[in-house]
């Protein structure tokens, strides 16, 4: 049947690993269901989507055992054309998957390997662009798209072949909240109208939640949840002990003991003002809430009037940008793909000189300064890890900065930063053999083995559940203080719950401020194409102001419900 999945007893063992990756998976998906699978960082979640698409195990070396069919055609003895007919896949990073220049030759590439005639190709190319609504941007140069247009090209490129299961790996993870939408709103028409069966992968439940109409949960190999959407939820246990995160309507109606599960805020909303018209609810009146700021130090990064070009003639991608950071300060930058978030992290670092202004870090002029001479005061975690990873081992990757810059006790500082960074059993394994949120960690655990003083990371949490996040931040972001981090994300729960400061950039910095004052400028957020968590929203609703945090919006409704 077309768009269906059936696993039977699925096992797979990488090469040089002795223990397997899936451990006895048994699976059906029906024609044209949405499944969202999840589960905590290196449970395997990406392994048994490249079994679907026959990259495990005719491209991928291991060990498989067990039977994967699509469509009714076993993908182990079937040839990889065959099987890329019955399923598209769709990796976290476009810019890994898109090769050509043009959108139109990107298309057409997979069409071309199945050796179709000019007239077929040109109808495929046609067809996918419709598709994606991208129809009129056919001869545009991929260069010169956004993250989500880019993520829209690449479904093309396999919905071109017709497939009939749609495989996601992480879509949305580098992407800003518009272009998030934007590619699940293609995923979800495709879903609806064109009965494609979707399974897609992915840590922010709480984005996707709502769309699927099943979920199944992941760890060390093995399904432990398979249950419809509507249920999937009834009890919370089990996300909670897996550190994933789940939409903030289920989490506040949990924790007021409601037997309710909305997934969206408009249900959420709709069900307190009943609770409150019927007696169960006091009526709400509004409370403020301000965060008490932290104690800083001296100023460690000044940039005064920079702006910055990557060529003499280019657009300015930085501009007139006015800036101090104090030390111990965490600050997030933020805003939509291409806004020059990671132009001025990279400026911080003395990589990138501005082309007008100038910009000190501890005091020294970075124009008259190398990178390399920052090593031992500055560390910076680029987007993609696998930029950073050089060594063997991902012990070898938390030794080598230590070693090199000759820091006492070199192997006391890189096992706690693996320690820290939750991979220290890890560390006699090769990092490019790890998933990529164990790889982001690994590049961060070699990053703070050096002891930098200022830490630069470029979205953080890409890949990372709930517990991985929440130990990321505890380590660099200490209670008692002392390191200066700043990070760019697209996370606005993670921005909001760690940030002190928040730069919201569009090419130079449209606001700065605390996440409170940040957030409560709506036209700043739809400038930047950001949005204001849902307890936010769910509280303004209820008549409640300055509440940005799940928790502190429980703690209010708590205090609020009538005995009975």
């Amino acid at each position: 049947m077309r768009g269906s999945l059936s696993i039977d007893n699925l096992k797979f063992t990488y090469t040089g690993r002795e223990k397997p990756t899936i451990k006895g998976i048994n699976l059906s998906v029906q024609p044209g269901e949405f499944v969202l699978l999840t589960g905590p960082t290196g449970c395997g979640k990406s392994t048994l989507l490249k079994t679907l698409n026959g990259i495990i195990p005719h491209q991928s070396g291991g060990k498989m055992e067990g039977t994967v069919k699509v469509n009714g055609l076993d993908t182990n003895t079937a040839e990889m054309q065959d099987i890329c007919k019955q399923v598209g896949m769709v990796f976290q990073s476009p810019d890994d998957q898109l090769f050509s220049t043009v959108i139109e030759d990107e298309v057409a590439f997979g069409l071309e390997n199945l050796c179709l005639g000019k007239n077929e190709i040109d109808r495929g190319i046609d067809l996918a662009l419709r598709k994606v609504g991208m129809k009129n941007l056919r001869q545009a140069q991929i260069g010169t798209l956004s993250g989500g247009q880019k993520q829209r090209v690449a479904i093309a490129s396999v919905l071109a072949m017709e497939p009939r299961i749609l495989a996601l790996d992480e879509p949305l993870s580098q992407l800003d909240p518009v272009g998030a939408k934007e590619v699940l709103d293609v995923i979800k028409r495709l879903n609806v109208e064109q009965n494609i069966t979707v399974i897609l992968v992915e840590h922010r439940i709480h984005e996707i939640a709502h769309m699927a109409s099943r979920i199944l949960v992941m760890d060390e190999g093995k399904l432990v949840l398979d249950k419809p959407t509507g249920k999937a939820f009834a009890k919370l246990e089990i996300f909670e002990k897996l550190g994933l995160r789940v939409p903030e309507p289920i989490k506040l109606f949990c924790a007021l003991g409601f037997s309710e599960r909305p997934l969206t805020n408009k249900q959420a909303i709709e069900t307190v003002q009943d609770r409150i018209e019927n007696g169960f609810l006091k009526k709400i009146t509004s409370v403020n809430r301000d965060r008490l700021p932290r104690r800083l130090g001296n100023e460690v990064v000044s940039a005064k009037d920079v702006s910055f070009s990557y060529s003499k003639k280019g657009e300015c991608v930085l501009k007139n940008i006015d800036l101090s950071i104090r030390e111990g300060e965490v600050v997030a930058l933020m805003g939509s793909n291409g806004s020059g978030k990671t132009t001025l992290l990279l400026h911080l670092a003395a990589i990138l000189k501005p082309s007008s202004g100038r910009i000190e870090v501890f005091n020294a002029d970075t124009c008259k300064i190398s990178p390399y001479s920052l090593a031992s005061q500055v560390g910076v975690v680029f987007q993609n890890p696998d930029l950073m990873l050089l060594s063997d081992t991902v012990w070898g990757e938390a030794m080598f900065g230590p070693q090199n810059l000759h820091l006492e006790k070199a192997d006391e500082l890189a096992r706690q930063s693996l320690e820290a960074m939750s991979i220290g059993k890890l560390m006699t394994d090769s990092p490019l053999a790890l998933s990529r949120g164990q790889r982001l960690r690994t590049a961060v655990a070699s990053i703070i083995s050096m002891q930098p003083k200022l830490i630069l990371l470029d979205e953080p949490t890409t890949g990372q559940d709930r517990i991985h996040i929440e130990e990321m931040m505890a380590y660099l972001i200490p209670k008692d203080g002392g390191k200066t981090v700043v990070f760019c994300t697209h996370d606005v729960q993670t921005a909001i719950r760690y940030a002190d400061t928040i730069l919201v950039m569009d090419k130079g910095v449209i606001a700065q401020g605390s996440p409170e004052s940040v957030f409560e400028q709506e036209d700043i957020l739809r400038r930047a194409n950001l949005s204001a968590p849902d307890s936010y929203h769910i509280a303004k609703k209820l008549g409640l102001e300055s509440i940005f945090m799940v928790e502190e919006l429980e703690d209010t409704l708590k205090c609020l419900i009538l005995p009975h």
